[in-house]
């Protein structure tokens, strides 16, 4: 045994206790040292030898290509002037878009009196996701507008639906 053990007998339960009530501190300790030298990276700059210059420059040339690419800013800016360019207008699905207009036109025969999403699922004879997309997109674009009624959520066609459609000769101009 050891000069320790010969000289102050201390039962084996005693020591396995005073180890494990340090245990937290210990691992209070730990992530202590892990966020000011793991983490940091200061260990692996004093332990590890430093990159030459030519290195740094690849690392440097690296970076800012993967930046380069990932971004890819160059491509919205025109030629003339160096100023973004307006995005077009976004392509929408021919069957989203045909949805679109079949819910805008139930809308518009529906008049001053409104129409609940079921109904203009029934007449559109389209599904209840389509229907709720369309109605979502015209509400953002305020061709309709929604209204709670006692029966649930009424949609109208606003004044800008109104014109829109005569426009497009969805509905009669009346």
């Amino acid at each position: 045994m050891s000069f320790f053990f010969e000289t102050i007998l201390i039962p084996f339960w005693v020591i396995v206790f005073i180890f494990a009530s340090a245990a937290p501190l210990w691992f209070k300790w730990f992530n202590q040292f892990y966020k000011k030298y793991i983490v940091t990276g200061i260990l692996k700059k004093r332990f590890w030898r430093a990159k030459s210059a030519a290195e740094m420059k690849m690392d440097v040339l690296k970076k800012a290509t993967e930046h380069w690419t990932a971004t890819s800013e160059l491509s919205a800016y025109s030629d003339s002037g160096g100023k973004k360019s307006k995005a077009g207008k976004k392509n929408i699905d021919p069957v989203k878009k045909q949805n679109i207009r079949t819910v805008l036109k139930v809308l518009a025969e529906a008049g001053e009196a409104g129409i609940l999403p079921k109904s203009i699922t029934d007449k559109a004879k389209i599904n209840n996701v389509d229907t709720a997309s369309a109605l979502k997109y015209l509400v953002e674009k305020e061709f309709s507008e929604i209204t709670t009624s006692a029966l649930g959520a009424k949609y109208y066609l606003t004044r800008l639906g109104r014109k829109y459609c005569i426009n497009k000769k969805i509905i009669a101009d009346s």
